[in-house]
């Protein structure tokens, strides 16, 4: 595949004077490729300007919140678009917020290889007795979740109890966790963080499960890995924490398939016959379903003429008589 665009190098770099918009297709790798495999495209000579090249891939959904969330539903908590700041309320985000636990889940069901990617931070001003304007703890993902239940997945706890460490959990158990530096959020052990570290900070979290093995990584820092013997394979994303809020610029959800809803298929039966109207005093039968038609009444011609003709005629006998 590489080689048989060498050719196109030369063109390309002689026609960096103008623009230029090319697409390659990317290969799928194997489940289980004997090497590292990447695609690529070289260039020689002038470069581009990159910040116009563009990279699309039909298997992620990219949420940052312009619009109606419509691909998620809430759960439980409060979630609006709301400021991060209360000292300066011009700039909102998407966020969540509750005494108790803030959940948000995605409508849609992934299988197969799935990542989860987000930057968050921590909602500024909450009422309680905290004496810090943000409380770094208990920012999660759930991933291959059922849409209700949180221990019904994989979650990935970032600052789990009161930011003593950072935890996997597989249902309700902890299946991996660290408590070094890189995993923790900012503390104030040894003093209140600077603006940077805390007050304008967004944290990347990332959660991949490839095959068998999950990943936890913070800040593009691996804190850790597990490998489940009986990897979960189908479910829902949510993004959720306790007792705290969090605000969240970016979502993206990178999949290996979705799984849609199958419509039901309507069945057209066949319907009963209309009702029929019986007039006062008459008396109908019907032969058969299909013979709607063949109705006897003792009083048919005189209450339903059977032509317009006669119709009218019945009118005019009933005018002459009235005269």
């Amino acid at each position: 595949m590489v080689s048989a665009r060498k050719s196109l190098l030369p063109a390309i770099s002689a026609a960096l004077a103008v623009p230029v918009f090319a697409l390659f297709p990317l290969r799928q790798a194997t489940a289980a490729p004997t090497a590292p495999t990447a695609e690529a495209i070289g260039l020689s000579g002038t470069l581009p300007d990159f910040k116009t090249v563009e990279v699309d891939n039909s298997h992620i959904y990219d949420y940052t919140f312009t619009t109606a969330p419509t691909d998620w539903w809430v759960q439980s908590g409060v979630w609006e678009m709301t400021n991060r700041w209360s000292c300066s309320p011009g700039w909102s985000w998407f966020g969540g917020r509750s005494q108790e636990t803030a959940a948000v889940w995605n409508k849609r069901h992934f299988s197969g290889d799935v990542s989860v990617q987000f930057y968050f931070a921590f909602k500024m001003g909450l009422s309680g007795s905290r004496r810090w304007d943000e409380y770094p703890s208990d920012a999660a993902v759930t991933i291959c979740g059922d849409g209700r239940n949180l221990s019904s997945g994989y979650s990935f706890i970032v600052g789990a109890d009161n930011n003593q460490r950072s935890i996997l959990m597989r249902g309700d158990t902890v299946v991996a966790q660290s408590n070094d530096t890189a995993a923790l959020l900012p503390t104030f052990t040894d003093g209140r963080p600077t603006d940077e570290q805390m007050h304008r900070r967004w944290w990347y979290v990332k959660i991949n499960k490839i095959g068998s093995r999950v990943e936890c990584w913070l800040d593009n820092k691996l804190l850790f890995t597990y490998n489940d013997p009986k990897p979960l394979d189908m479910g829902q994303v949510a993004l959720w924490t306790y007792d705290n809020g969090i605000m969240l610029s970016r979502v993206q959800i990178y999949y290996a398939n979705e799984q849609r809803p199958d419509y039901v298929k309507l069945v057209n039966h066949t319907l009963p016959a209309s009702p029929i109207f019986k007039p006062a005093g008459s008396k109908v039968q019907v032969a058969s379903s299909k013979a709607a038609k063949a109705i006897s009444t003792k009083r048919a011609n005189a209450a339903f003429p059977k032509s317009a003709k006669a119709v009218k005629v019945a009118a005019l006998s009933r005018a002459t008589e009235s005269h």
